[in-house]
């Protein structure tokens, strides 16, 4: 686990389509930032789409009530064609700051990350609708090599038998 201030910060590849965050110790601003910031490297990583569900269960004490920087990071992540989910707050949600209990109708949620990965398994996978081109699977397609020189061998493109 990676320390983020008062929060101990650790990823797990489930699958090729699903990647959990677990987040455990204090949430404050500084580590919702930070958090944000490990979200968009998560969605940049090759074959990263699909699903990202971040863990909440352990975190101890929200000392914030501004999820701004990880509804920005949702969005960003949902146009890559990653969908963003949260675990572990639904039962905590009457003792939550107000200002997390708002953003939190802006997630998806669910009450554990076995209940995410389940559901989330049996649901169809998702393409982008922007950024990069990407397969019917999800992945990124490969980019042609470029030719630079007229000398290079280049790939019969014909139509023509």
């Amino acid at each position: 686990m990676a320390l983020f201030d008062g929060a101990q910060v650790s990823v797990e590849v489930c699958s090729p389509g699903l990647r959990v965050v677990r987040v455990a110790g204090v949430l404050d601003r500084a580590t919702v930032g930070r958090l944000a910031g490990l979200v968009a490297t998560q969605v940049a990583r090759p074959g990263s789409s699909g699903n990202l569900v971040i863990d909440l269960g352990e975190v101890s004490f929200f000392a914030t009530d501004d999820f701004g920087a990880l509804v920005r990071a949702r969005d960003g992540a949902r146009a890559a064609g990653t969908r963003l989910h949260l675990t572990g707050v639904s039962a905590r949600e009457p003792l939550l700051p107000t200002g997390i209990t708002a953003a939190l109708g802006e997630f998806s949620t669910f009450p554990t990350v076995e209940t995410a990965e389940r559901e989330l398994a049996a649901r169809p996978a998702v393409v982008a609708a922007v950024g990069r081109p990407r397969s019917s699977h999800g992945w990124p397609c490969m980019s042609a090599p470029a030719f630079e020189d007229e000398s290079e061998t280049r790939p019969d493109t014909s139509l023509a038998g």
